[in-house]
């Protein structure tokens, strides 16, 4: 009786990846005289490794017609998966021939645009003051970050802290304030929640916001409320700002701006409203260990007590 391990089929010989890349160009322009220009070679250089490939897997890739070509089933699978595999490859060549040329430590850094903009930029001059030898990148983005594809060291997030196989630190919480530009109180004088009835609300893609803060006055949304709704919180802070309604910004946001005068409190009595949420450090612990990590960690803690 023959063996287990002599009846098991023998894994299949991979194809060669010069002619994997090919069939990638091709599959992505769907056209031989394009996909050569790309790689630099001849549309016959292309179209015989094409039929090499094809021989090997045993299947036809293209359905070739007179005019223009078409993936068949098994060229759709091959496609979908090597375009996977090739973008992380192009991504991993990226990330380590940047780290390659410099010669400094790098902190590469995502965060959500609105907060970048309006709290990390114009404090992060105080960093480089206090590491003048490490080179700082700053991403920012709303997507979520996989460190395993993407050239970025860690994050600052702002959610609920569910950041499952990373390392997370909290910064600090938030809470919602209503906020309105100088000349738009002198406009409208507001003494309470009821005023707001006549004027627009501002508010990001939070929509509970504004009813619960209704709620938390004991006072009831109106029956009719105007809203403008921009997606973007910084959007929300510089409505505001340009005396467009009032608005429900995030602290975080507006703290700057009511520095500056340029964003007032028109009830100023009434309680930051939580969020729920929080800012949240995250990245691979490893990261966390390399000293100019290290370093910017130490100094947003220090810097992140003005949002609490």
């Amino acid at each position: 009786m023959a063996d287990s391990d002599s009846a098991s089929p023998a894994t299949p010989r991979l194809p060669s990846l010069h002619s994997l890349q090919v069939f990638d160009a091709a599959a992505q322009r769907l056209n031989f005289t394009l996909a050569a220009r790309d790689l630099h070679v001849t549309q016959t250089a292309v179209s015989h490794q094409i039929r090499s490939l094809e021989a090997e897997l045993g299947t036809a890739l293209f359905r070739r017609m007179p005019r223009r070509l078409a993936l068949t089933d098994s060229g759709q699978a091959w496609a979908g998966e090597l375009r996977q595999i090739f973008a992380r490859l192009e991504q991993a060549n990226q990330r380590l021939r940047q780290r390659a040329r410099s010669l400094r430590p790098v902190v590469a850094l995502s965060t959500l645009p609105s907060f970048g903009t309006r709290w990390l930029v114009p404090r992060l001059g105080r960093f480089l003051a206090l590491q003048p030898e490490v080179e700082v990148r700053v991403s920012a983005t709303e997507s979520l970050v996989d460190f395993e594809l993407e050239p970025i060291d860690l994050c600052i997030r702002f959610g609920s802290g569910r950041y499952p196989k990373l390392f997370k630190e909290k910064l600090a919480d938030d809470a919602w304030l209503a906020v309105c530009s100088p000349a738009f109180l002198s406009r409208h004088k507001l003494k309470s929640a009821a005023d707001l009835e006549r004027h627009c609300l501002l508010q990001d893609s939070h929509l509970e916001a504004w009813p619960r803060w209704f709620a938390a006055q004991r006072k009831r949304l109106p029956e009719h409320p105007r809203y403008t709704l921009l997606t973007d919180s910084s959007m929300v802070v510089e409505a505001a700002i340009q005396g467009q309604g009032v608005a429900l910004a995030r602290r975080s946001l507006s703290l700057d701006e009511l520095a500056l005068g340029r964003l007032v409190l028109p009830f100023p009595k009434v309680a930051p409203l939580p969020t729920g949420l929080a800012y949240y450090l995250v990245g691979p612990r490893e990261n966390f260990k390399r000293p100019e990590i290290a370093a910017f960690r130490s100094w947003i803690r220090r810097e992140a007590r003005s949002l609490s």
